[in-house]
């Protein structure tokens, strides 16, 4: 297996800004292995240097959302003097608003983390679609704003995650062939019911890399286009029995283009 390249996300709040911009980055080299390693609340001079140190040792780089102006200053001399990479995210968009506002930013690190309706809201919704990720949570699957169901690799779980971080609770449910949908699926609204569907060459291409990646034959049946053609459409076959429910084709569009038509189509 080939060694991973580390990216250190740190932040002296959540980290969810530079944990979101090197995920979203990442994805763009699919056939690279990398590890993201999140570090919030990282403000004191022996928690910098922890950090630095950690992420020299890993042969990483750092990307820091650090607020107070002296905190990022010393993560950049630590890591000068440690020779480890590292970028500010934060420090060039305060200095640029800095001067069109012409005042200085709050150094109060979290600030805009500050708890509001809304981020209680995003935090229920992000902790239910991982209670209720592949199939997971069926006995409060009714609460869920929306359910998506879809055979494996057509972004069921990405899909629920990022529609909780908009403030819907999400669940998911794999379609597997052969295996009948779970009872409480009958009890959901078919309101809040959504399928995905995918082209079966793109789907073919996804899951032979996906096998490479896990050092297995891609001749496995699970990525040839007469199991992936039968899956398809036992997949259209249980959406019919489910009612009138928008089908989405995923192929080529990205995680926010289906999140927003998913939206549409359940008028949310």
């Amino acid at each position: 297996m080939k060694k991973a390249f580390h990216i250190y996300t740190v932040s002296d709040a959540t980290g969810e800004l530079a944990n979101n911009l090197a995920t979203s980055a990442v994805g763009q080299f699919p056939n690279i292995r990398v590890k993201v390693v999140r570090r919030p609340r990282v403000s004191t001079d022996k928690e910098i240097r922890r950090v630095v140190a950690e992420a020299k040792k890993a042969r990483g780089v750092i990307l820091f959302t650090m607020v107070a102006h002296d905190v990022r200053r010393k993560v950049l001399a630590e890591a000068k003097r440690e020779g480890v990479v590292a970028m500010d995210i934060m420090g060039p968009v305060l200095d640029m608003l800095s001067h069109y506002f012409h005042t200085l930013p709050s150094d109060e690190p979290g600030l805009q983390y500050k708890i509001t309706r809304d981020y209680y809201k995003r935090t229920e919704a992000v902790d239910f679609a991982v209670r209720h990720d592949d199939g997971l949570g069926l006995e409060t699957l009714h609460s869920a704003d929306i359910v998506i169901l879809g055979i494996s690799r057509t972004s069921k779980t990405p899909l629920s995650i990022y529609l909780a971080f908009n403030g819907y609770r999400c669940a998911n449910i794999p379609i597997v062939k052969g295996i009948p949908l779970p009872a409480q699926i009958f009890d959901v609204d078919s309101k809040k019911l959504v399928g995905l569907i995918i082209s079966p060459d793109k789907l073919a291409g996804m899951r032979s890399t996906r096998l490479k990646k896990m050092g297995r034959p891609e001749t496995e049946h699970y990525a040839q286009m007469e199991h992936i053609s039968e899956e398809l459409s036992y997949a259209r076959e249980i959406f019919r029995t489910l009612g009138e429910m928008p089908v989405i084709d995923v192929t080529g569009k990205a995680i926010e283009e289906t999140a927003a038509e998913i939206l549409h189509e359940l008028k949310l």
